[in-house]
C-alpha cells in the first residue's frame, strides 16, 4: 500500500469517526431535551392578545342570555315592579342597539367577504346570540385589520349608533359564496383536513364525552395541529395525505392526530391516578386510561399512533379537561375560552399557571403570509363557523 493510499484511507477513518461522533452527540443532545423538558414549546404572547381579553368585558357578552358559560340574571317571573319594568325595556333596548352594531359589522366585513358574512347571519339567525355574534366578528375583523395595516374600516359602526336594516343584510348575503376570510381555509389542505375529521365525528365526539368537553374545543386543537402539519410539510402533504383524504400523524416526539408528546401521556395517566394533584378529574376517570393486559404503558406509542385515531382523540380530550380543571379549582373558568385552551395544550402543563388575565400564545404558525399562534388559531377555527353542522356551539337560548 502507498503512501497516498495509506493517508487517503486515514483521512476517511478519521471524517468518518468525526461524523459518527456528530451524529451521537445529536441523539444525545435529543434525548435528554426530551427527558429534561427542553423541547417543551415555549411559544410567544400573540399580538392581538389584548383584543382577546377585552372582548371579554364586551357588553355584547352580556345580552340578556345563557350562553358560551356567560350566565346572566333570569328576569322572566312575572313582575308589577316598576323598577322591573324599566329593567327589562332597559335590556330590550340594548340589545336591539347591540343587534344593529352588529349588523353594521357584518356588512362591513361583507365587502372583503361575502361569504364570511352570510356564516355569521346563518349562526345569528340560528341562534339570536350576540355574545357568540360578537366572537365571531372578532376573528373575521381581526383579518380584515390586519390586511389593512392596522387601520379600521369599522369606525363607524364602532363609535355610531349604527342604524341597519337587518332584513335587508338578512337578503343581501342569503346566498353568498366565494372565498372567506381565513387562510388555512379555501384551499387543498383544509378540503382534505375536512373531510378527514368528518370521518372521525364519531370517534371525536365519544372521546369528548369521556371527558367531559365540548367536541368544538377537542376539535379546534386537532385542526390547528393539523394544520400546522400540514403547512410545514406541503410535499409529504400533496403526494400522501391529500389523496388518500387522511389526517396526518405528527413526528416520534409529538405523537398521533392530536401531537400529545409521550412523556405529556404519562403526565395525564398520572394525574387520573393522583388525587392530590390539580389536575385530578375524578374516581370516575381514574381507569379510563388503564393498561387492561397489564403492559404498564408498553403500548402507549402504539395507542396515540394507532389508525382509528381513538387514543390519541382520548388523551387530547383529557389533557385539556385536566387544564380546565386546574384553572376551576384556582376559581377561574377558562372553559369556553378556545384560545387560552388552545395555548395550554400547546405549551404544557410547566406553563399552566391559573390567573385572572391569561395570555394567548403558543408556537408561531404562519400560513400563506399570515402569521397566528396556536392560540390565535384555534380561536379563529372555533368562531369561523365551520363545521357548525357536525361540531356545533354549545349554547342555551332563553
Amino acid at each position: 500500500m502507498n503512501e497516498r493510499t495509506r493517508l487517503f484511507l486515514y483521512l476517511a477513518y478519521k471524517i468518518g469517526l468525526h461524523v459518527f461522533a456528530l451524529v451521537g452527540f445529536v441523539l444525545v443532545g435529543g434525548f435528554f431535551a426530551v427527558r429534561w423538558h427542553w423541547t417543551d414549546a415555549q411559544g410567544s404572547i400573540d399580538v392581538n392578545n389584548n383584543r382577546f381579553q377585552e372582548s371579554l368585558t364586551d357588553k355584547n357578552a352580556n345580552a340578556g342570555e345563557k350562553v358560551l358559560g356567560v350566565e346572566t340574571q333570569d328576569n322572566s317571573e312575572s313582575s308589577t315592579s316598576l323598577d322591573e319594568l324599566n329593567f327589562q325595556i332597559k335590556k330590550l333596548s340594548e340589545k336591539k342597539e347591540l343587534k344593529s352594531k352588529n349588523y353594521c359589522l357584518i356588512d362591513v366585513i361583507g365587502q372583503y367577504s361575502p361569504q364570511t358574512s352570510a356564516k355569521i347571519i346563518e349562526i345569528y339567525n340560528q341562534t339570536d346570540s350576540d355574545a357568540l355574534i360578537s366572537k365571531m366578528i372578532l376573528a373575521a375583523r381581526i383579518r380584515i385589520e390586519e390586511k389593512n395595516g392596522g387601520s379600521s374600516v369599522f369606525a363607524n359602526c364602532d363609535y355610531e349608533n349604527a342604524q341597519t336594516n337587518d332584513a335587508e343584510i338578512n337578503k343581501k348575503y342569503a346566498e353568498a359564496q366565494g372565498k372567506t376570510l381565513f387562510p388555512w381555509m379555501d384551499n387543498e389542505e383544509w378540503e382534505t383536513i375536512r373531510q378527514a375529521i368528518m370521518k372521525d365525528k364519531d370517534l371525536i365526539e365519544k372521546a369528548a364525552a369521556t371527558a367531559g368537553i365540548e367536541p368544538r374545543l377537542l376539535v379546534s386543537c386537532a385542526i390547528v395541529e393539523q394544520v400546522r402539519l400540514f403547512n410545514s410539510s406541503r410535499e409529504l402533504f400533496k403526494q400522501f395525505f391529500q389523496p388518500l383524504k387522511i389526517l396526518g400523524n405528527a413526528n416520534k416526539i409529538s405523537l398521533g392526530i392530536m401531537g400529545v408528546k409521550e412523556n405529556t401521556a404519562i403526565q395525564i395517566e398520572n394525574n387520573l391516578k393522583d388525587q392530590s394533584s390539580p389536575y385530578y378529574l375524578g374516581p370516575e376517570l381514574e381507569k379510563v386510561l388503564d393498561y387492561t393486559d397489564g403492559s404498564d404503558g408498553d403500548k402507549r406509542y402504539a395507542r396515540l399512533t394507532e389508525d382509528s385515531h381513538y387514543y390519541s382523540y382520548l388523551y387530547g380530550a383529557l389533557y385539556l379537561k385536566q387544564f380546565e380543571t386546574q384553572w376551576k379549582k384556582a376559581d377561574y373558568d377558562i372553559k369556553y375560552r378556545p384560545e387560552i385552551a388552545g395555548t395550554l395544550f400547546n405549551v404544557g402543563f410547566p406553563q399552566s399557571k391559573p390567573n385572572p388575565n391569561p395570555k394567548v400564545g403558543g408556537s408561531k404558525i404562519n400560513i400563506y403570509g399570515s402569521e397566528y399562534t396556536f392560540g390565535s388559531l384555534a380561536y379563529e377555527f372555533y368562531y369561523s363557523g365551520e363545521l357548525v353542522d357536525a361540531f356545533p356551539y354549545n349554547i342555551t337560548k332563553k
